[in-house]
């Protein structure tokens, strides 16, 4: 500032213009620099807000707060809670962005075209100004001793304006680079310190906010974890229950293959039974067998052929259970169990917060049943002939009720079928 004392045209007046300016272009190029760091930083924070956005609408769709079967079985209800969470998330990271749109692009955005533009302008026309004045002086130090007066009044006069016209731009640049570089100055100090103030205060509400908002599902997030673990160790358990059901059933059906091997004996007659030691007629109450503390328990399950009751006479594959009530079932399938004899997860398994979600769960798992095709005969009022009216066919028994006859017909001379 000292050297602009002494406005008169120097050397030293034009060093220090000279300075001046390439100092504020120095700081508009890092202003620039600064503001697309920023913009970057707003379209990523953009960008982050959408994809929260997205997951929020994706696990919607998954099945989070809907109440069909399958979004009950995975957890819908309880994911609703971490929708909502992710979509207030995104509402923050919107509102920092915005923040930082505000308290740093703009503000950056306004020093660069407003403060440092004006500074630039002046030195443009005191540029222009000293060109002008250059050549009106040119012309006059060019005219010749024997050129005529009118000429050099005229270019006299000229120079004169120019330099007029110079000095007036030379004093408003001195007093527009004054303000100018005053007010930057000044701007230097305190104007991007605040912004990234302003900008690192935004950031810590943000934090705060999110802080907030999941230690208030904290307590949520443990309970699904506790959930989903003891889900998890649940059904291993059931897969160590399946896997050894199925290796004792192997062990059993070899056992009963070794046994029939052993006790067959060729037989020519048509009547296959004998090879069994069974008689024609059997009572019924042999082979029904009721529990001491009267449960119902499955005795016998697996497929026969059942002869149909319609004109064509075909034969079909059906699903056979036996109870120790002496109730015989048939089901199209095995989908479905005959009785309801799943055993029920335990208190401290229903208990807690999920007690209602788990019920609802088991409730859709069920869903559908009553429309299995199920029939069942009462065997205490039944008789049981261990042939055919076909002689003809091998391996046949009737069960004959008071409301119809069964025809019924095993796949092997295995007695354990």
């Amino acid at each position: 500032m000292a050297a602009f004392v002494n406005l008169d045209d120097s050397p030293m007046f034009q060093k220090e213009i000279s300075s001046l300016g390439n100092m504020a272009g120095e700081l508009k190029d890092r202003c620039q620099r600064l503001c697309k760091g920023s913009e970057r930083f707003m379209t990523a924070l953009g960008e982050a807000c959408n994809a929260d956005t997205v997951l929020a609408d994706s696990l919607e769709a998954f099945g989070g707060g809907q109440d069909d079967p399958i979004s009950v079985s995975i957890g819908g209800p309880v994911m609703s809670k971490f929708i909502n969470s992710f979509r207030e998330l995104a509402s923050y990271k919107e509102l920092l962005r915005s923040q930082v749109e505000h308290v740093l692009v703009d503000r950056l955005t306004h020093f660069m075209d407003v403060d440092l533009q004006d500074a630039m302008e002046s030195r443009k026309r005191l540029d222009k100004a000293v060109h002008t004045y250059d050549q009106s002086r040119d012309k006059y130090v060019s005219l010749k001793k024997n050129a005529r007066g009118d000429i050099v009044e005229e270019l006299e006069e000229n120079l004169q304006n120019s330099k007029s016209v110079y000095d007036r731009s030379r004093f408003n640049l001195v007093r527009i680079q004054v303000s100018s570089l005053m007010n930057i100055e000044a701007k230097k100090k305190f104007e991007f310190l605040e912004s990234m103030s302003a900008v690192m205060d935004a950031h810590l509400r943000y934090f705060k906010l999110g802080y907030e908002l999941f230690r208030q599902i904290e307590p949520l997030i443990h309970q699904v974890l506790t959930y989903a673990q003891q889900s998890k160790e649940h059904a291993l358990i059931e897969q160590d229950k399946l896997a050894k059901r199925i290796q004792e059933f192997r062990t059993q059906s070899e056992l009963d293959s070794i046994q029939a091997s052993s006790r067959l004996e060729p037989s020519t007659s048509g009547d296959s039974f004998a090879a069994l030691g069974v008689s024609p007629y059997k009572n019924i109450e042999g082979i029904i067998q009721c529990g001491s503390n009267g449960e119902v328990h499955i005795l016998k399950q697996g497929y026969l052929l059942k002869h149909s009751s319609t004109s064509r006479g075909d034969w079909k594959r059906r699903f056979f259970v036996l109870d120790s009530q002496g109730s015989l079932y048939y089901y199209r399938n095995k989908s479905i169990n005959a009785v309801q004899h799943r055993s029920t997860a335990s208190a401290d398994y229903n208990a807690g917060v999920f007690a209602r979600f788990r019920a609802r769960h088991h409730r859709s798992a069920s869903f559908g049943e009553g429309g299995l095709d199920c029939c069942s005969v009462d065997l205490n009022t039944s008789t049981l002939k261990m042939d055919s009216d076909n002689t003809d066919l091998r391996l046949c028994f009737r069960i004959i009720s008071p409301l119809k006859t069964y025809t019924l017909q095993v796949h092997s001379q295995n007695p354990s079928s």
